[in-house]
């Protein structure tokens, strides 16, 4: 099978679009009517960050999407922090530390806080 073959693939919706192609192909075409291209691709954009926040929200397991559950928001980050840091930030922000995930790496058991017996997490520390 040619992998940049579509033909297999089943996307939702494609159904709807093949019938409305073939009934524009029986239309008349008008060639009175523009489209501006700054307006048509402000209604895309908007569309797609639609469909991509519906399946974000479906998300709700990623420890991302605690951090950041809207996808218009954007991260606020101290203009100070220097790459290393910004790195630091994140992943205490999504919960993973040296550690918290040390025991994954290494094969071990997950860590426990000494105090109340829960597992060790970022959250909990």
């Amino acid at each position: 099978m040619d992998p940049f073959s579509c033909r297999n693939t089943h996307v939702p919706g494609n159904e709807k679009v093949d019938e409305l192609a073939k009934l524009a192909l029986n239309q008349e075409i008008h060639d009175d009517k523009q489209v501006i291209w700054s307006d048509l691709k402000l209604k895309v954009n908007t569309h797609l960050e639609q469909v991509w926040q519906m399946d974000w929200d479906t998300e709700v397991d990623i420890k991302l999407h605690e951090m950041r559950p809207n996808l218009k928001e954007r991260l606020n980050y101290d203009e100070r922090l220097n790459r290393k840091q910004e790195t630091v930030v994140s992943r205490l922000r999504i919960g993973h530390s040296w550690i918290t995930h040390e025991y994954l790496l290494k094969g071990k058991q997950q860590p426990y806080c000494t105090a109340c017996e829960c597992p060790l997490t970022v959250k909990h520390i």
